[in-house]
Order: structure tokens, then C-alpha cells, then sequence
């Protein structure tokens, strides 16, 4: 396939290139940054994103959230979730206050982090102005509360829409079957989007649109598997509040955002070595071709 054309190079050399450049680019300690940033920054999201869904009224929003985040998230992880969806489920909804703006502003500030971390993969320097950053990381911001709105809408009404539709035509149990195995799918594409979204947004380089990269496909597939991997292990062989008390979950969360972390930035440096080594692509420290 073109979309996953690694231009000639081979998965091993690719591999081993990819893991020199992740250490030489002090990768590691960007998923650090970014991990605190994104333990900083979930929450002011999440009372954005449910601020949002007040003028939608779809209450069922906040079982589905749930559902999500227990697929996605160590069970420790959700111990620190889950007061925090009651406590703004019990809110009335309303205009966006000066409050959810603010918190918006503090959710689009990791954003702004990923910047600097796709910038290193691709040895750019950051040349945008400020008011574009700020733009960018606000509309990426609210385009992922859109996309994980979207996603509820599929989760929600669609299961409901079909059954009915399929009631009429005595094909319910057929069509219910059905969206069982094809919502994953969809929940996997809207993720490729994500990811796809920030590879093209984020780095300071000139580059054509791609819904699927090699970097994009191995981020989203090794993180699917490192989030399963984590929490079989959490829930089997870590004790984490024996270890560290109270503050156990936080500490679980924490982590899993740095595996998070790691594989994002590990998928946007393989797209950068591809990138570099190719012979019409750019150069390290190029923003366009031949520049």
C-alpha cells in the first residue's frame, strides 16, 4: 500500500533507525513532559468536554464515557475518573462560563507541548508565532472533544437507530450482532484520525495530509496492545497502593500516560526517518523539500 510505503526501507533497518533517533532526540524525556502535561491537563478537558455536552443533553454521554475510559485505562487509573464524572454529571448545564474557558486554555497547553516534542523528531526549529500556536492548539483541542463527542453519537444513538430499523424488517438480532464487532473498528478509526490529525498539525515542517502513516499505524496498534498489556499487569502482578498509599491511581495514571506518551512520539520520529530518508522528502531540519 502507498499510504504505508516505507520508501524502500526495510522493517528492521527502519526499526533500528527509528529507536537511534528516539534516544538521540531525547524522546523519553519528552513523554515525561508530556505525561505530567496530560495529568495536568485530563481533567480541565474532561469538565470542557462535559461543559459541551450540556447543550446536547445526551445524559447517557456519561455511562458511555465511563465505558470508554475502562477499555482505555488501568482499573486504578479509573478510581481517579470516575468521582470526577459524578461530580460534573450532578452540574446543570450551561453556557460555557469563564471557568470551562480557562479550563480549555490549561487542556490545550499539553497541546502545545506535543509541538515542541514533533518539532525535535523532525530537527525543526519552532518558527510559527505565537497567536498560530495558540490558535492551533485550541482548535486541536476542541476538534478532539468533537471526534470523542462523535464517537458517543455512534455509541449511543446509532445501536438504538439500527434496532429499530432492523425491528421492521424482523432483523434485529442479525443488525445488533453486527454493530457488536463493527463498533470497534469505528472506535479504532476515529483514533487513527486523531492521530493522523496531530502528526499533520503539530511539527513545523510542510507536508501533504495522511489519514494512515507507518507511524500512525504503529502508534495506534502498539498503543492498543501496551494498554492492554499495562492493565493485565496492573490488575495481576503490581500493587500499587501498597507500594505508594493513597496516591496509587495517580501514580498508575501517570505512567500509562507515559507509555501513551512514548509510543505517540515513537510513531512521529519512524514517520520522520522515513521522511528524511527519502529522496524527493525533506532533509533533517528542512521544513520544505529541497529548502
Amino acid at each position: 500500500m502507498a499510504m504505508l510505503d516505507t520508501r524502500g526501507i526495510g522493517a528492521v533497518t527502519l526499526l533500528k533507525r527509528t529507536f537511534k533517533e528516539f534516544g538521540n532526540d531525547d524522546m523519553s524525556t519528552y513523554a515525561s513532559a508530556l505525561a505530567y502535561r496530560g495529568l495536568f491537563s485530563m481533567f480541565p478537558f474532561l469538565l470542557f468536554l462535559i461543559a459541551l455536552l450540556g447543550f446536547l443533553d445526551l445524559q447517557n454521554f456519561f455511562d458511555w464515557l465511563r465505558m470508554q475510559a475502562a477499555l482505555a485505562l488501568p482499573p486504578m487509573a479509573m478510581e481517579q475518573i470516575n468521582p470526577v464524572i459524578d461530580q460534573l454529571q450532578e452540574q446543570k448545564a450551561g453556557l460555557l462560563s469563564f471557568g470551562i474557558v480557562v479550563a480549555l486554555w490549561t487542556a490545550s497547553v499539553g497541546f502545545r507541548s506535543l509541538m515542541n516534542a514533533m518539532n525535535r523528531a523532525y530537527d525543526v526549529e519552532e518558527g510559527r508565532p505565537s497567536w498560530k500556536l495558540i490558535l492551533l492548539s485550541l482548535a486541536y483541542t476542541v476538534g478532539t472533544a468533537v471526534l470523542l463527542l462523535l464517537s458517543a453519537g455512534l455509541m449511543i444513538v446509532g445501536p438504538q437507530v439500527m434496532e429499530w430499523l432492523a425491528s421492521q424488517v424482523g432483523l434485529k438480532d442479525v443488525v445488533v450482532l453486527l454493530w457488536t464487532w463493527l463498533r470497534w473498528p469505528v472506535i479504532v478509526l476515529m483514533l487513527m484520525l486523531v492521530v493522523a490529525l496531530l502528526y499533520y498539525v503539530a511539527p513545523d515542517v510542510k507536508q501533504e495530509f495522511r489519514f494512515i502513516t507507518p507511524g500512525s499505524v504503529l502508534a495506534v496498534l502498539v498503543w492498543i496492545l501496551a494498554s492492554i498489556a499495562f492493565g493485565i499487569y496492573v490488575q495481576n502482578f503490581a500493587d500499587y497502593n501498597a507500594t505508594y498509599g493513597s496516591i496509587g491511581a495517580i501514580i498508575v495514571l501517570l505512567l500509562y500516560l507515559y507509555i501513551s506518551s512514548a509510543v505517540l512520539l515513537f510513531g512521529a520520529e519512524l514517520n520522520a526517518v522515513i521522511e528524511h530518508a527519502s529522496v524527493e522528502g525533506k532533509d533533517p531540519g528542512e521544513k520544505v523539500p529541497n529548502a
